[in-house]
């Protein structure tokens, strides 16, 4: 019954469970080039540590979690669902046949791809990525920028800060 209320009264607040949860998060040192990084505690006792931007409109996300459990995230614009048989690829030629078949999910609000570690290491030093969703032609371009290298050495130096 308390949580019941707890969550009411939180929702009378003009505060969703959602915003409670990233209420979680801990900056994790100084942003640049439109990066800043977080960290959040999550229930499991795992840490999740972000780079995050947002620039024209998008909101870019490459994460990796105390666990080795690693994701590129984006901006899910309606999109609703799981796409298996989707294909992520290095946005900057020459990608040297290099592509991640993989399934990417989307709950309407984010769209995200797991990928290891050393997938999204090859991507941020290429600058960013295409993902194309498969059993649709829906494609997207992901430009990360020219410091998103800096940026996932940053969330790899988080997680083992933080004991990963």
């Amino acid at each position: 019954m308390l949580v019941k209320s707890v969550v009411v009264g939180l929702c009378l607040a003009g505060l969703t469970v959602p915003a409670l949860a990233q209420g979680g998060a801990q900056p994790y040192g100084k942003g640049f080039d439109s990066w800043n990084f977080s960290r959040t505690k999550e229930q499991s006792g795992v840490t999740n540590c972000r780079a995050f931007r947002r620039v024209g409109g998008r909101d870019d996300i490459m994460a990796m979690r105390t666990d080795g459990h690693s994701y590129l995230s984006v901006r899910a614009e309606g999109r609703k669902g799981k796409f298996p048989d989707s294909i992520v690829v290095p946005l900057r030629e020459p990608a040297n046949g290099m592509q991640w078949n993989l399934l990417i999910q989307a709950d309407g609000q984010r769209m995200w791809a797991i990928l290891p570690p050393a997938a999204i290491e090859i991507i941020a030093a290429k600058g960013g990525y295409s993902m194309l969703l498969g059993g649709s032609e829906d494609r997207d371009d992901v430009n990360l920028g020219k410091s998103a290298t800096a940026a996932w050495k940053r969330v790899k130096e988080c997680v083992v800060d933080s004991g990963g």
